[in-house]
């Protein structure tokens, strides 16, 4: 099975209602990283399937969704300042 690819997705919506289902689709997709930022490590099949969702949930005309492939030697790079996110792996398990 191929390595997941990590993606950086954060949203946009003046819609409150809106902006929780994002939040709760992308939750249970990664990690929140800010209020509208979220980490995922997705297969090929399951960003298709995310992408495919977020269409479903955004209003073209009011809202932004964007979605970054982050390549894997970038990710060691990355520099991280102030409060540490908990990044839970999809087979964590919290009792």
């Amino acid at each position: 099975m191929p390595t997941p690819q990590l993606w950086i997705i954060a949203y946009d919506t003046p819609s409150s209602k809106r902006r929780r289902k994002l939040a709760q689709l992308l939750e249970g997709y990664g990690c929140r990283v800010q209020w509208s930022v979220f980490e995922c490590r997705l297969q090929r099949a399951e960003i298709q399937v995310l992408v495919a969702r977020l269409k479903r949930l955004v209003h073209a005309k009011q809202d932004r969704v964007r979605l970054w492939p982050i390549p894997e030697s970038s990710c060691a790079r990355v520099i991280e300042l102030g409060a540490a996110v908990v990044q839970q792996e999809p087979w964590d398990v919290v009792v």
